[in-house]
């Protein structure tokens, strides 16, 4: 399996259409807003190949200083999922990473989904994080005055912040993807 580094034409042509199909509405960014934050070298996007075959991409977040990267999407697709492929390609995320001290991820809150299929999806991914490694941190984040979202955070170095170090990285890296006004009266810390 290989990371490829990509460029923002190569995202917009190949995976843009399958970041579309994906994820709902409600969950994606603007392609406008992934191309300003690529171009101001905040988001990097990662091509998962297979023997040159292209199984899924994840979308990053990190800025300079900043101890942390956000994976901010993350996706096998369909015809490769339940393969293994998703597992090897957080570990190879993790080497690749090696010089933060972690990766984190938001996962909406478990139990509060529309329906029990919903609420399942939500379990399944915390397992599968979980699985990997990721720790649960002891706060959640409100957005947009409704959703909820569990924050996990994959160790990458021996060294171990508190949470209030991370919280700090976090909203670094959210003010600079979201601008500090929305961050302020949208990204709210539940202890």
């Amino acid at each position: 399996m290989n990371l490829i580094n990509i460029g923002i034409e190569e995202f917009e042509k190949e995976i843009y259409p399958e970041y579309i199909k994906i994820f709902p509405k409600e969950e994606r960014k603007e392609l406008k807003t992934i191309e300003e934050n690529y171009d101001k070298k905040i988001t990097k996007i990662i091509k998962i190949c297979e023997n040159n075959q292209f199984v899924g991409f994840f979308i990053i977040n990190t800025i300079p200083n900043s101890q942390y990267v956000q994976l901010d999407y993350f996706a096998i697709l369909n015809k490769y999922q339940n393969k293994g492929y998703g597992t090897k390609a957080i570990q190879l995320l993790k080497k690749q990473m090696e010089a933060y001290e972690g990766i984190f991820v938001e996962i909406e809150k478990l139990g509060l989904g529309k329906d029990k299929q919903d609420n399942l999806l939500r379990e399944r991914r915390a397992k599968f994080y979980e699985t990997l490694g990721f720790e649960k941190l002891n706060f959640e984040l409100k957005w947009f005055g409704t959703l909820i979202l569990s924050i996990y955070v994959l160790p990458i170095s021996t060294h171990k912040d508190n949470e209030n170090e991370i919280l700090k990285n976090m909203f670094e890296i959210y003010v600079s993807v979201h601008g500090k006004e929305k961050v302020e009266r949208d990204c709210k810390v539940i202890k």
